[in-house]
């Protein structure tokens, strides 16, 4: 059978689709089906097995991270990023814990791996207070309080703005004061060393961070707080001066009940007249509107907080 005949039939293959597939391939020599078949795709429904190394059981079942078993005794060979960086697994990380045998002591938080054996004889030893945070990355236990195994996660899931920010300054209070060893195969960083979406949100969290603290350090700068005063004869006060509420300015302003955008609680600020008509802002009750001061009586106060109003 020729060539050009051959050409012609797998060009009419193409053209007529898959539904007279096998009734032509049925014209073609033996040799060519055998061909055809060993190069044609594969199924997309069809597993391949992966040749990664599976995750031990040993410590840390979860089958999301690399996470092969580690021997103390005979520890694996390091593992590094394409840039240089450490990387170590949860097994490696725990050997350097409270419950392992090698020294010096490690932590991790948010992923990064911290050398913390200078600080073993008063904190991170076995006597010391802060012991169960080594050989894992409790990055949830420094917020909550909670120093358990069920605190002590990598999980930061629903914790607050603040919080998140609180969280950073731990990471950057051993970043200062330890040495960084690398990075955790787990959370926030894949087998290769780079971010899992893990990080990038809390990357982002931090981010609205600054925001928000941007924005409150605007609004505080625009109704700074009010000066309070009280005595056993006169009773309280509340009221406004150039520098009242830590902040110099070339205004005074009147006080006023401030509610923060979102917010159902408040708090006394002194306000320019440009803003007297916001919708974030209350007199006291019985205040002269283009007073300085207010007299305020404790129960008064407390029953606006519990009315919200």
């Amino acid at each position: 059978m020729s060539k050009p005949f051959l050409l012609g039939v797998i060009l009419i293959l193409v053209a007529v689709g898959y539904q007279y597939r096998e009734a032509l391939q049925s014209l073609l020599p033996d040799s060519i089906k055998r061909d055809i078949k060993s190069n044609s795709p594969k199924s997309s429904n069809q597993q391949t097995p992966s040749t990664e190394a599976g995750p031990s059981i040993k410590n840390f079942p979860d089958p999301q991270y690399y996470n092969p078993p580690f021997d103390p005794e005979h520890p694996s060979e390091p593992i590094y990023s394409k840039s240089g960086t450490r990387l170590i697994t949860l097994n490696e990380l725990a050997a350097h814990g409270h419950n392992g045998t090698l020294r010096p002591l490690w932590l991790a938080v948010v992923g990064r791996v911290f050398d913390v054996e200078k600080g073993a004889e008063h904190y991170y030893g076995p006597s010391g207070g802060y012991n169960f945070f080594t050989g894992r990355d409790g990055s949830r236990g420094y917020i909550t309080g909670e120093f358990n195994d069920e605190g002590l996660i990598d999980d930061i899931e629903g914790l607050s703005l603040a919080q998140i920010g609180e969280l950073d300054g731990w990471v950057k209070f051993y970043d200062k004061d330890y040495t960084f060893v690398g990075k955790l195969i787990a959370r926030y960083y894949n087998k290769d060393g780079s971010p899992t979406k893990e990080w990038y949100k809390y990357q982002r969290s931090l981010t609205d961070k600054d925001k928000l603290d941007a924005e409150t350090a605007k609004l505080k700068k625009r109704y700074p707080g009010c000066n309070s005063h009280w005595t056993q004869d006169e009773g309280g006060k509340v009221f406004c001066s150039t520098g009242s509420g830590g902040t110099q300015r070339d205004w005074v302003g009147y006080p006023r009940r401030y509610f923060a955008p979102g917010s159902k609680n408040w708090r006394c600020a002194c306000v320019r007249d440009d803003d007297l008509n916001s919708v974030h802002v209350k007199m006291y009750p019985l205040c002269d509107p283009v007073s300085v001061e207010c007299k305020v009586h404790p129960d008064q106060i407390a029953k606006l907080r519990e009315t919200g109003g």
